[in-house]
């Protein structure tokens, strides 16, 4: 869950949009599972690569298609209406200008109760892959946006795990981290979507909506 959005928040992502440029933006969110039972506990987090000439079309495209601004691929995935939907953003996703990361921690260790020390993880491997330009589809991200967290324990870990990377030069101290709502940037959709598909697939083992950007999709796997 996520603070409502805010002028603040509009105004703040401008001023990073400025300062990058024409550098490309990634978009990230998560999917977990962490209870005890049945299923596999884990903690995946996904980033979708925009470059800067496609960022306001592909954004235009997805508010064209939700015209009530409201996006949830959880709640849509729940009606036949929803699911084609969801299909229809999926399709919005083109190469070469987005590129899709996934780090997927397969295992979470017992002692690990809420997620918190695989969520570090994910996210350490997870931005150095970005900025780094790691699969050498997209060209090193210049801004992390990620969906911004209600409970501020997160929001500061997230933090925290940014200036670990940029302490032991894994990534530049340059490379900025803003947190905000989706209601704020639209398209951070985009990185819901790609959770969601992933979770069908990897949990449901129903793959007809990650088969839609699967070939612009590296999935890195944490053991």
């Amino acid at each position: 869950m996520t603070p409502p959005a805010g002028p603040g928040q509009h105004h703040v992502l401008k001023l990073h949009y400025e300062r990058v440029g024409t550098g490309p933006v990634a978009y990230l969110d998560e999917t977990y599972h962490v209870e005890r039972g049945s299923h596999r506990r884990f903690y995946v987090m996904a980033a979708v690569v925009v470059l800067e000439h496609d960022r306001d079309p592909l954004r235009n495209e997805l508010d064209s298609l939700v015209p009530s601004g409201w996006w949830h691929t959880t709640d849509q995935l729940r009606s036949a209406d929803g699911r084609e939907q969801t299909r229809e953003l999926l399709r919005t996703f083109r190469v070469p200008d987005e590129t899709c990361v996934i780090v997927d921690k397969v295992a979470v260790e017992p002692a690990d109760t809420d997620g918190t020390d695989a969520r570090r993880q994910v996210l350490a491997r997870l931005l150095t892959a970005l900025h780094t330009a790691e699969h050498g589809s997209h060209p090193p991200v210049e801004l992390a946006v990620i969906e911004e967290h209600r409970i501020a324990r997160i929001n500061n870990s997230d933090r925290a795990v940014r200036a670990q990377l940029i302490a032991s030069g894994a990534i530049a101290g340059t490379a900025p981290f803003l947190a905000v709502s989706p209601g704020t940037e639209h398209l951070l959709w985009l990185p819901d979507l790609v959770c969601s598909a992933y979770r069908q697939k990897a949990v449901f083992r129903r793959n007809e909506l990650f088969e839609i950007i699967e070939d612009l999709t590296h999935v890195v796997q944490l053991r």
